[in-house]
């Protein structure tokens, strides 16, 4: 087939694509921004609206806006639902990922160019001048980005997964959801950037005529290079800073991302959550439990609930919080759901409505939708164990109230094989610590947990049985005795612990376990803590040999329903890998580090050194 007759097949069937049903589609209109670069934007107008202005809600992508969502495969994709009920649909992609210009960093650029892009939508012939929007992941961080410019005509955003959008706020330096307390979560790290990380596209002239462009774009296939990346053997290479470009990918924020210390400029100069951010646009949080970033979504909500620029917005931030995996809310839920190996029963909840309602509302002026939200509770979540939807008016919930579990052994906790023990009082006997031997060349593997974007089903998020785990002589097991009556845990456990090290820095991780009367231990949360930045991440605090420290650990959100005749457990270790990197025991930036030595932790437990788990309980 010869060049202009290739061209013509692809522009008689641009010409096709863009009459659907639902919408007329103007494919890669180009809207500028301040400073000339130009974001390609796909715009989705309503097939019925005659005249009639309408509202829109915009998308904001990384991940290719003409095939993110597969439009129009399934009459449930999100773009079809907001046209058929009369919304106006913009997705873009964001500024040097795929057909748009400019140069891409990772978070870069996402308030102004989100602020732009509002503000030449509500201008448009065929808007109303109201702005709503929507995404998960990278696409609802994009929101919370754009809502500190505070555009007038920005009424309404749905942030799901929102997790990724933290940097300094109360002290957890999050950014982009790549760290827990300093350390590097490395698998959903390394598997997004393999997947997403890209900077280097093969673009059209944006000048092109419309048609033209749209025919020639539809001959390009996207192949990425990074492809071949072996996933496994990026998680070991040493220094993980080289992990991609040591398999010959190149151009990626990967090693800025795992090298820059929590205070370098490098975060200033991106939009990330400070104390000082002010929004002030209504918000529907919207996040699951095994997700990595649940609790940095429900820190989003109080600061936006309380610092907000207008009684309007502070008063109108609500939270939906289900039990599922990252953005699986909607693709999870079934009258039997499994989150791994979890059977939480009956997860269903009807999302578009919730979508629908919020958007009526403040797009729309509806007042019918406007009294359904005065009726929401401000916060529905999900209570696991015992399968139910519940409501709260704040977070943390009033009801709960701090239950403390002391840690305690005799023999000593290493491996379930162990007795270790968690007691309502510090023991007045016993053995006092339990040690371990921490040896970088031998992490404990990951199983499940609040994983994302792991790119290989090696690296599965959920709830998974960890007794392959307990049985290492490295995790230190304590457990409860199986409960009389059932224990409701809602809010964000914390584990503080007492332990030295004979390294001047290593990591602690703990798992909160929640075991079933047949043996089952499901985990339910796990964090990490590296013990340099025992006293904040700002600094680094060395340890020395023998010497005691205190750390505190929070562990996440959740909320679980621990059943009669089950077990609480807290396992402790110094490594959970891949889920999060490994501790070279060093000093120095552990992602430049190659060479390791072998650390011999130790967790205190007296009545002077009282480690401990503390569950926020509601009885």
């Amino acid at each position: 087939m010869s060049t202009v007759a290739l061209l013509s097949h692809f522009l008689i069937a641009a010409s096709v694509a863009a009459a659907t049903p639902e919408a007329e589609v103007d494919r890669n209109v180009f809207v500028p921004m301040r400073d000339g670069v130009r974001l390609a934007t796909d715009v989705y107008l309503p097939a019925n609206r005659g005249n009639a202005r309408v509202p829109v809600v915009l998308i904001r992508t990384p991940y290719r806006k003409d095939r993110a969502y597969k439009y129009y495969d399934t009459p449930s994709t999100i773009v079809k639902f907001l046209n058929h009920h009369g919304y106006a649909v913009a997705v873009q992609d964001k500024r040097g990922r795929f057909h748009s210009e400019g140069v891409y960093v990772v978070s870069g650029g996402d308030a102004n160019d989100g602020y732009d892009t509002v503000d030449w939508l509500s201008k448009q012939p065929w808007s109303s001048g109201k702005v709503g929007a929507f995404g998960c992941s990278y696409e609802g961080d994009v929101q919370i980005f754009m809502a500190q410019t505070r555009h007038p005509a920005l009424k309404a955003i749905i942030p799901q997964a929102a997790g990724s959008s933290v940097g300094s706020l109360g002290g957890h330096y999050r950014y982009f959801g790549g760290r827990v307390g300093g350390v590097n979560e490395l698998v959903s790290n390394l598997g997004w950037f393999a997947q997403y990380g890209e900077k280097v596209f093969a673009r059209l002239p944006a000048d092109l005529p419309r048609d033209q462009y749209n025919a020639l774009a539809a001959l390009w296939e996207g192949k990425r290079a990074n492809e071949l990346i072996d996933l496994q053997k990026a998680w070991t290479h040493l220094p993980m800073k080289d992990a991609l470009a040591a398999q010959g990918m190149a151009a990626t924020d990967f090693e800025d991302n795992v090298t820059k210390a929590a205070d370098d400029p490098y975060w200033s100069a991106l939009p990330y959550m400070t104390e000082g951010y002010v929004s002030d646009v209504p918000a529907l949080h919207i996040n699951s439990w095994y997700d990595f970033g649940a609790d940095m979504t429900l820190l989003e909500f109080n600061h936006m609930r309380s610092n907000s620029a207008s009684a309007t917005a502070r008063d109108n931030q609500f939270v939906i919080m289900s039990p599922h995996t990252h953005c699986a809310f909607e693709s999870q839920m079934a009258e039997r759901t499994l989150v791994g190996e979890y059977d939480v029963g009956d997860t269903r909840f009807d999302y578009r409505e919730a979508y629908l309602t919020w958007f009526d509302a403040w797009l729309k002026d509806d007042a019918q939708a406007h009294r359904r939200i005065k009726q929401w509770p401000r916060i529905r979540y999900y209570a696991m164990g015992r399968n139910r939807w519940q409501s709260a008016s704040e977070w943390p919930v009033s009801t709960t109230r701090d239950r403390e579990l002391f840690l305690a052994s005799t023999a000593g906790a290493n491996s379930v094989q162990g007795d270790g023990r968690l007691l309502d009082a510090p023991a007045i006997r016993g053995r006092g610590a339990d040690s371990f031997i921490y040896d970088p060349a031998n992490p404990v593997p990951s199983r499940g947990g609040q994983l994302c974007c792991t790119g290989t089903p090696d690296a599965e998020p959920g709830a998974l049985d960890q007794r392959p785990v307990e049985a290492r002589h490295d995790v230190l097991v304590y457990s409860t005795d199986p409960l009389r009556d059932e224990v409701e845990m809602t809010g964000e456990p914390r584990v503080v612990l007492f332990v030295s090290s004979d390294a001047i820095d290593t990591d602690f991780t703990v798992k909160l376990v929640d075991v079933h009367p047949d043996g089952r231990a499901l985990n339910l949360l796990d964090s990490v803590l590296r013990a340099r930045y025992r006293e904040g991440q700002q600094r680094e605090v060395w340890m020395r040999p023998g010497e005691a420290y205190e750390l505190t650990i929070p562990l996440g959100a959740t909320s679980n329903v621990f059943k009669a005749g089950h077990r609480i457990r807290l396992e402790i270790s110094s490594s959970n890998f891949p889920r999060f990197e490994r501790n070279l025991n060093v000093g120095g930036i552990n992602a430049a580090q190659a060479n390791w030595v072998v650390a011999r932790n130790t967790v205190h437990h007296t009545q002077l050194r009282p480690s401990r788990l503390i569950l926020p309980v509601s009885n």
